[in-house]
């Protein structure tokens, strides 16, 4: 007989808060999102495989991935002066930065660890490529009316050098209980697939694009 699991509870949040000046691993399932929350001068290793990758609200805190995840993503919210290193041999598809300040992604080929970089309301930006070809520096954005209706997009060139533009912020931030519902309809259609993923226990690395 077929077992029907709820996509929400197969799916857990395994959620990091509130630390202050700890040096620690995350060691968890294939089946947790990291969410590491208010933390301040940390160091943080996610040393297995799990869903995805969220920092929230952090200062002074560095994240090092020892593995990917399954949906090839990693955000950064609302942090100063942190940091993200991709290990030796992991690759993250797209890396999202919102509302932050002094943000850091370190990578030793960024060719093959990583293919985008979207952001939004971020100053300071950069992406270190390691010692031979050091930092690559994504401009402040000015906070005018004119450019918060816009997200931005570097993707990562053939030569380790990335491509930078401007593009329109898709849809934004629910503002309606329709809009809401909308958006929520749309999590569950993403809790499913990923269930689909996790019991099939498959592991799917995004194909690149140039």
């Amino acid at each position: 007989m077929a077992i029907s699991l709820d996509p929400r509870k197969a799916m857990q949040r395994s959620t990091i808060e509130k630390r202050e000046g700890e040096v620690f691993e995350w060691t968890g399932k294939m089946n947790e999102s990291v969410y590491l929350v208010d933390c301040n001068n940390c160091v943080v290793t996610v040393a297995s495989k799990c869903t995805k990758v969220s920092i929230e609200n952090c200062k002074d805190t560095k994240v090092i991935l020892r593995f990917g995840n399954i949906t090839s993503f990693l955000e950064v919210i609302n942090c100063t002066n942190s940091e993200v290193t991709l290990g030796e041999g992991v690759y993250i598809s797209t890396i999202m930065v919102d509302g932050s300040t002094g943000v850091t992604i370190r990578v030793s080929n960024a060719v093959e660890q990583l293919e985008k970089i979207w952001w939004h309301k971020v100053s300071k930006l950069n992406v270190d490529r390691g010692a031979e070809l050091g930092l690559f520096l994504l401009d402040k954005i000015p906070e005018n009316n004119e450019i918060t209706k816009f997200q931005h997009v570097c993707k990562v060139k053939p030569d380790n050098t990335f491509s930078k533009e401007p593009v329109l912020r898709e849809n934004g931030y629910p503002v309606t209980e329709e809009e809401k519902l909308a958006a929520e309809e749309k999590m569950k259609e993403y809790d499913q697939h990923m269930l689909e993923m996790i019991k099939q226990n498959i592991s799917i690395t995004p194909k690149k694009t140039i």
